[in-house]
């Protein structure tokens, strides 16, 4: 029996983009017919590495097509020239498509792109993972959890589990307002674990579309994550060297009130010129900067940290 990734059927859609390009593909894969219909989307941001892709993919050439039982549609890049770029959004129009939906056919690149997500992946989905992750500053490890997908966000396993950001013009925002069920999967970053922050999105994935009905369900036990609430970014006031104190394997665990996460340097003495400390009785560490990093310009983020009740 063939796997979902030799029986999957890709279709490109051109998006106008520059005078150089033309237009960009945005390529995505349909395999089954019925329902539930399951979407999976990475790449929505350029920078944030290539850990949802490979997830994705994985996921695919994993599974035979034998164990679904409904309808697989797949974007592995959703925003192609930013992913190229690694960078967040593109040049052409410096917009977030995860702040474009549903987008507008006669709009800018991003607009366009938002558009065409929305009419061929999203709309008619009931169930999306929306797999987000680091990139080259930060690691991270949560779902995000939007009213009605409680039991989804617990499916996929990441070490935390947390209240999203409700916005309609979100790619989980407008899957919602269309009816779907959907997260949202921050779970990646370049380091020495890497590739276990990546087999825990593919095993996530694999539970949730077999929990909700959209493939036959695995053999998979739960890894139930810590739920936390009150999340508060911990940013800079100033340019300086950041200097962690909690490094890779620190991600996804709870400290104690105080405990010192990294200091700001002065770049010319080295002096500590500000201390960022975990806020709460248990504080869970979801997002971290793991390693020395030049900050160039205050409000930059060092840690996303939660309470855990």
């Amino acid at each position: 029996m063939p796997t979902l990734a030799e029986s999957i059927v890709w279709t490109d859609h051109p998006v106008t983009s520059s005078l150089a390009y033309g237009t960009v593909d945005v390529r995505i894969g349909t395999v089954g017919e019925g329902g539930p219909v399951g979407l999976l989307v990475a790449s929505v941001h350029g920078d944030e590495g290539p850990w949802g892709t490979l997830a994705i993919n994985r996921l695919l050439a994993d599974v035979r097509l034998e164990e679904l039982t409904g309808t697989l549609r797949v974007v592995p890049v959703a925003h192609p020239l930013a992913t190229e770029a690694d960078a967040r959004q593109t040049h052409l129009d410096l917009l977030d498509l995860n702040g474009s939906f549903p987008g507008d056919p006669a709009g800018s690149h991003t607009q366009r792109l938002a558009a065409v997500l929305a009419e061929h992946a999203v709309d008619g989905a009931d169930v999306v993972l929306d797999v987000h992750g680091g990139g080259s500053w930060n690691i991270n490890c949560f779902t995000y959890r939007f009213p009605g997908s409680e039991h989804v966000a617990e499916w996929m396993g990441t070490p935390v589990i947390m209240d999203g950001p409700d916005r309609a013009s979100s790619l989980t925002g407008h899957a919602r307002a269309q009816g779907a069920v959907a997260v949202w999967i921050e779970m990646g970053g370049r380091g020495e674990f890497e590739e276990d922050r990546a087999a825990t999105v593919t095993r996530g994935l694999r539970r949730a579309l077999g929990k909700a009905g959209v493939l036959t369900e695995a053999d998979l036990p739960d890894e139930p994550g810590s739920l936390g609430v009150g999340k508060v970014p911990l940013s800079t006031s100033r340019p300086g060297i950041y200097r962690p104190l909690l490094r890779e394997a620190a991600l996804g665990t709870v400290v104690a009130e105080g405990t010192v996460i990294g200091e700001l340097l002065d770049p010319l003495s080295s002096e500590v010129v500000e201390t960022f400390r975990a806020p709460f009785p248990r504080t869970v560490l979801a997002l971290l900067r793991p390693t020395l990093a030049r900050i160039e310009a205050p409000g930059q983020v060092v840690a996303l940290v939660a309470e855990i009740v």
